[in-house]
Formats: structure tokens, C-alpha cells, sequence
């Protein structure tokens, strides 16, 4: 196995980031060498902080990247990904909900696409947002004309060569952001997979990505971003023959 940067973008998740960061480092990054962990927090009030300075110390190829203000979700995300040093990209978000041991799923895919992305099989979220989820990948595969079972999904494998471009567009989303990722990839002509991952239930207090509140904002940002992403998107598209934009089952 190639050496991987494994990131954890993270922003209040005191009750569990201990337990994810050790994870992620256990099951990854201690067991290919030459490979890190980037952690990169985002201006937490809850003690998050205090816990990633006492345990980073510990873990061997980790670095901690901090900012004096809280930068968002979709700038963070952008910059912390052009500080990995790798090839390969190991990204979960960070509220313990994955396992990462199924990091290794991705990574038996990964020679045959360029994002792997994980889907959540038996999820463990409110009803409201299973029914939500299903209803907006249907949404995102008929308009954009893929197919695509979990594309917002928060835990991914990834070549940079793939989505070093990307990240120098201008994003619309601010929520629901790995779909609008996702699609920009394809649009550049690399090859996308999804495999099935373990899903658990979040064990400490509501979704830090989205939470119920900002869930209209983020329908409606989507509803509306819809329209622009796919002109731009067209315009971005390789020609035949660069690369396979259709997707790989694992």
C-alpha cells in the first residue's frame, strides 16, 4: 500500500474526537509507512482543542493545524486538503459514525478509480434523514445523468492527481459539500467508486455538519446551485477518450 494522508477536519466533537483520531491512526496510518494524519480544526468552543494538543503528541506522523478564526466548512475542507502530503487521500469526517477499519475497503478499489467513496449500508440517523438522503442523491443522479447512491458521503479515498484542479474552484455549496466535490471530479474525466462501509450511530448530541436548523437553508442553496453547477460543469468536461467518467460499482 502506498503511503496515505489520512485528514479529520474537526469543529466541536469533544465527547468522541479522542476516539476517532486514535482510530484513524491505528488502523491507517500506523500500519503503512511513511503515511500522516492532518487534523485540521476548525475553531472549536468545546474543549476540542484542549484534547487534540494532549493527544497529538502521542501519535507519530500527526499534524495539527490550527487557525486563529474559524475559516467554514467548505474553505477548511479546500485547505486542508492541499496540505496532505500523499498521493493517496483518506478522508472521514469526524463525528466517530464510521469505522476506520473500512478504510480498507476503499482501499482494495482504489487501483481501479481515482475517489472511492463509501456508502452507508444499515445507517443509523433519524428517519428524517435517511428519507432525506435517499431522495437527494435520487435528485442529484436524474438531473446530472449519473448514478450515485450515498455522493455526500463524508469518508473517501482519493488520488490528489484527481482533485488538485477542483480545489481551486469556486465552490457554491457551504452545506452538502462531497456532492458538488464529487461531481467536479467526474466532470474532469476520473473514475469514481462506491463501496458499502459500516455506519454507527452518533453517540453524543446532533450532527455538527448539518444540523436540523440549517437543513432548509441547505435544500434550498442546493435547489438553486443545481442549475449553475451543470452549465459549469459542462463546460469542465475533458474530451472523449482523457478518462471514464462512469461510475465503478465495488
Amino acid at each position: 500500500m502506498k503511503p496515505v494522508s489520512a485528514l479529520l477536519l474537526v469543529y466541536n466533537e469533544a465527547e468522541v474526537i479522542e476516539d476517532v483520531v486514535r482510530g484513524v491512526h491505528r488502523e491507517v496510518v500506523a500500519k503503512i509507512p511513511g503515511s500522516e494524519l492532518v487534523i485540521a480544526e476548525d475553531g472549536s468552543t468545546d474543549g476540542t482543542k484542549e484534547i487534540l494538543a494532549r493527544i497529538v503528541p502521542e501519535m507519530p506522523g500527526t499534524r495539527l493545524v490550527q487557525g486563529t478564526a474559524r475559516k467554514g466548512y467548505t474553505r477548511a475542507y479546500k485547505d486542508a486538503l492541499k496540505l496532505c502530503r500523499n498521493e493517496l487521500i483518506f478522508f472521514s469526517d469526524s463525528s466517530g459514525k464510521h469505522d476506520s477499519h473500512d478504510f480498507w475497503k476503499l482501499a482494495a478499489v482504489i487501483d481501479n478509480a481515482d475517489m472511492v467513496i463509501g456508502i452507508k449500508t444499515a445507517r443509523h440517523d433519524p428517519l428524517y434523514r435517511v428519507l432525506m438522503s435517499r431522495v437527494f442523491n435520487f435528485m442529484v443522479s436524474r438531473y446530472f445523468g449519473h448514478s450515485f447512491r450515498d455522493i455526500n458521503s463524508g469518508f473517501r479515498l482519493m488520488r490528489m492527481g484527481a482533485i488538485r484542479d477542483v480545489l481551486d474552484d469556486n465552490w457554491y455549496m457551504k452545506h452538502l459539500i462531497n456532492f458538488e466535490f464529487t461531481l467536479r471530479v467526474m466532470a474532469r474525466g476520473f473514475r469514481i467508486a462506491e463501496v458499502p462501509v459500516t455506519h454507527n450511530p452518533r453517540s453524543h448530541g446532533p450532527s455538527r455538519g448539518l444540523p436540523v436548523k440549517k437543513i432548509p437553508e441547505a435544500i434550498i442553496m442546493a435547489l438553486r446551485t443545481f442549475p449553475k453547477l451543470k452549465k459549469e460543469l459542462r463546460a469542465a468536461c475533458l474530451p472523449a477518450g482523457r478518462a471514464g467518467r462512469r461510475g465503478i460499482r465495488g
